[in-house]
């Protein structure tokens, strides 16, 4: 047996045989380590634990490819973990829909929808997450638990700033609104729609049940998981109608949806103001900047106009039952 100098990893001297003992040629017997030299179980060892920070972060990277930045991560999706470790549920409340407010861990509050047994609920989704527009109810993300989906949206503005009402809650004052109050209110509705029918999307279902507003003054229209593509590249007629039906709400406190649309009350809207002008415009207007046009919306409005808005919906949050249940 003599001792050759060999390239190892470690740089150190290895013995090998020419031949066995009875000097034939055979099997070489394993080469002696000196004390220096890791046993080979602890090379492959220490090998597997630089790969494995590598392959670490090659999953990392794959798993995170085509995700949607509007869905839950994906330890908030999982069915294990429960998405109400992060949201603390405070209360249920009837908007819109009936809804789960809850804090965020930053103490913003956040309305939380449950949507069970609901096939078109990846067309739903990926429609929340298409509309994003400042007169939109905004959707922050989704979640799944106990075999149901959720959706987590807006309820607090900015700090302070709440949606703590429908404008069907808000027809239902004992107060009417001005004239200026009203244009304060559908100048945002329009705009909203203006925005959905630039993407070719119409929402279908404009109602004051799905307008909230906030303690501010500013709305949101909701409900537009359920938009649709436009057929055509005018503006949705029925969602203009919708807008004159919604102004007919505010005016009279009744929901109606369908038939001719009047004021209802001439004596407190006379058929020649600009209220009354104007849902006579809807019932027969084909584009949004028709209704821009009419006098109503091109009144100078003030500050003083949204105070009276916040006032009564100050009001509202006291007067108008909205199904409030503490969360166990």
């Amino acid at each position: 047996m003599s001792l050759k100098r060999s390239n190892t990893r470690f740089g150190f001297l290895r013995a090998t045989t020419d031949s066995d003992e009875n000097g034939s040629n055979g099997t070489a017997s394993p080469p002696a380590s000196s004390d220096n030299d890791p046993p080979p179980n602890k090379l492959r060892k220490r090998i597997r634990e630089d790969e494995a920070p590598q392959e670490s972060r090659r999953r990392s990277r794959e798993s995170g490819r085509g995700r949607s930045r509007f869905r839950a991560p994906e330890a908030i999706q999982s069915e294990d973990l429960s998405p109400w470790e992060r949201l603390q549920m405070r209360f249920n409340l009837t908007l819109n829909k009936s809804v789960i407010i809850a804090t965020q861990k930053d103490g913003l509050f956040v309305a939380v929808r449950k949507f069970s047994n609901d096939l078109d609920i990846e067309k739903k989704l990926d429609m929340l997450s298409q509309i994003r527009n400042e007169n939109f109810l905004r959707f922050l993300e989704s979640f799944s638990f106990e075999g149901s989906q959720y959706a987590v949206f807006e309820h607090e503005l900015a700090r302070g700033e709440k949606l703590p009402i429908c404008l069907r809650h808000y027809a239902t004052l004992a107060t009417y609104p001005t004239e200026s109050q009203l244009a304060v209110i559908l100048r945002q509705i329009l705009s909203g729609l203006e925005y959905l029918a630039s993407i070719g999307l119409e929402h279908g279902e404009v109602t004051c049940e799905n307008i909230l507003i906030s303690t501010e003054g500013s709305i949101k229209i909701a409900g537009q998981e359920c938009c649709r593509r436009l057929v055509s590249n005018r503006d949705s007629i029925k969602d203009i109608r919708g807008v004159g039906y919604v102004t007919m709400e505010l005016m009279s406190k009744v929901a109606v949806y369908t038939g001719p649309m009047n004021t209802r009350d001439p004596i407190l809207w006379p058929l020649d103001n600009d209220a009354s002008k104007f849902v006579q415009s809807a019932e027969s207007a084909h584009s949004i900047d028709e209704l821009k046009q009419q006098p109503l919306l091109t009144r100078k409005t003030t500050k003083a106009d949204r105070d009276d808005i916040k006032a009564d919906v100050y009001m509202a949050e006291f007067s108008v039952f909205r199904g409030h249940k503490i969360c166990k």
